[in-house]
């Protein structure tokens, strides 16, 4: 008798036991799922602050409450509103939820200390399968020469891909130029994007046209690559410096004035995801300037700025009392007969440009640069892209010297080289300048090498880089 009790006593102390095991683990699970629903509330609401107070003294030792919510507010403008979290799975790092915002899907991983206080808060863009499409993409390519099968072979799996829409190319050999075309102006019309109409987003290729606009007024002797930029700014702002050292002009055509990608205030407030840039006037960049602190000497570190290179097409409106749009159809575009290249479109050109569509195939809006525009708001077709690199394998009269300005040389380290805008890519028996961009639904790009009289250029209306394609032409 005495060991039935025994036994039956021991019996209930584990179904005890493990009541409260899942009780406690039932509890955990319900903190953290509070504590998801009440990210998301804040979120919502605009309110990193709040997210931040939830936080444990540990997680604060990582971050402060200022780096938080400039990241929070960053991913808000990227993201847009948060449309619901559910619960995935649960791991030794937290627990996992599924997280649908407007502009993608991410994995939320929380996980609390013993006080309920968030340790651990981590967002990753959920896995996504990108299959392709269950018919061929119509192209114009005649797979007859050794070149045409070579662009087949590199751009048949690109588009082919799900998120994936048109794209069109250009060789440049010499003094023979060959075009191709794929896949659609907009997946509700299939129509083959055209050379000389289809109007693109070329993205951050506008650098180079900036840096351009840069070496024209040098050449012309109306400015000095040398010259402090505070001599073009508002006497607000104090000298950018770093110890005496001042950033000049040719640091923002480089990348070297140690700016960050993009300033920290452009996504405080109010963002729109589809148009992210087109808030930030003037008055907030400059009010960023105002309070700038450099951390590192101008000329002895690349660091790749959107900022920089806006800042540059901001100076040039001031100097030359224009938009950067006049200025880029007076100095540039009418020179080379680019006629097609603008920052705005009117309502004929609107209907000649292409649907753009983000890395998921969705279609996107048009971005508006705002006081950034040097770095990103130019669009053109690939017949002005042609002309483009026509003229930088073949730099002639006025504009000619200041393209051959662009090409030289001023910086390089064991990792990067750059002219004025243009990248170069040093290999064992050539070199070729390039540069690459994109938009919310376009990439492009143009790569040339003087010496060898090529070029390749490529316009796509998909947020999927085709910069690998270009490289492998360029390079093979």
């Amino acid at each position: 008798m005495k060991h039935t009790r025994t036994i039956r006593s021991a019996a209930l102390m584990i179904i005890s036991l493990l009541i409260s095991v899942n009780i406690n683990a039932q509890t955990s699970r319900a903190a953290h799922d509070s504590a998801a629903y009440q990210i998301q509330a804040y979120y919502n609401a605009g309110k990193p602050d709040k997210i931040y107070e939830m936080t444990s003294d540990v997680f604060r030792t990582r971050m402060t409450g200022e780096q938080f919510s400039a990241g929070m507010n960053k991913y808000a403008a990227k993201n847009g509103k948060w449309k619901s979290v559910d619960f995935l799975s649960e791991n030794e790092k937290g627990k996992d939820y599924k997280a649908i915002f407007e502009q993608s899907e991410q994995m939320l991983s929380v996980r609390l200390d013993k006080s309920g206080k968030i340790e651990r808060l981590n967002f990753a863009a959920m896995p996504v399968t990108i299959s392709n499409k269950k018919f061929e993409v119509a192209s114009d390519n005649k797979l007859r020469t050794s070149m045409d099968l070579a662009v087949e072979r590199l751009v048949r799996p690109y588009i082919q891909q799900e998120n994936t829409s048109g794209l069109v190319l250009a060789i440049i050999d010499r003094n023979k130029i060959s075009r191709y075309s794929y896949g659609t102006v907009d997946k509700n019309i299939q129509q083959l994007p055209d050379a000389d109409q289809t109007i693109f987003e070329i993205g951050s290729v506008t650098k180079t046209f900036n840096a351009l606009l840069l070496a024209r007024q040098v050449t012309e002797g109306t400015m000095k690559l040398t010259d402090p930029i505070n001599k073009y700014l508002p006497d607000s702002i104090s000298a950018l410096s770093y110890q005496g050292q001042y950033i000049r002009l040719v640091h923002l055509a480089n990348h070297t004035a140690g700016f960050p990608r993009l300033p920290e205030n452009i996504f405080g407030g109010k963002v729109d995801p589809e148009d992210p840039y087109k808030h930030y006037n003037n008055e907030l960049l400059f009010a960023y300037l105002a309070h700038y602190k450099a951390s590192v000497a101008p000329g002895t570190k690349f660091s790749y700025s959107n900022l920089g290179a806006g800042l540059l097409g901001t100076i040039f409106e001031r100097t030359g009392k224009q938009s950067f749009e006049r200025l880029l159809i007076h100095d540039i575009c009418q020179p080379l007969g680019m006629n097609n290249t603008k920052v705005s479109l009117n309502a004929g050109q609107l209907e000649r440009f292409a649907q753009g569509y983000n890395e998921q195939g969705n279609a996107t809006s048009p971005w508006d640069l705002a006081s950034l525009k040097g770095s990103g708001a130019i669009r053109s077709t690939l017949n002005d892209m042609i002309r483009y690199a026509q003229a930088q394998l073949r730099p002639q009269g006025l504009l000619g010297k200041a393209i051959k300005l662009s090409q030289q040389e001023t910086f390089a380290d064991t990792k990067e080289s750059i002219g004025l805008g243009w990248r170069i890519n040093n290999m064992s028996r050539s070199r070729y300048f390039h540069h690459s961009g994109g938009t919310g639904g376009f990439r492009s790009f143009v790569g040339f090498d003087p010496t060898g009289q090529f070029a390749v250029v490529i316009l796509s209306n998909a947020a999927v880089d085709v910069t690998g394609i270009g490289q492998e032409i360029m390079e093979k």
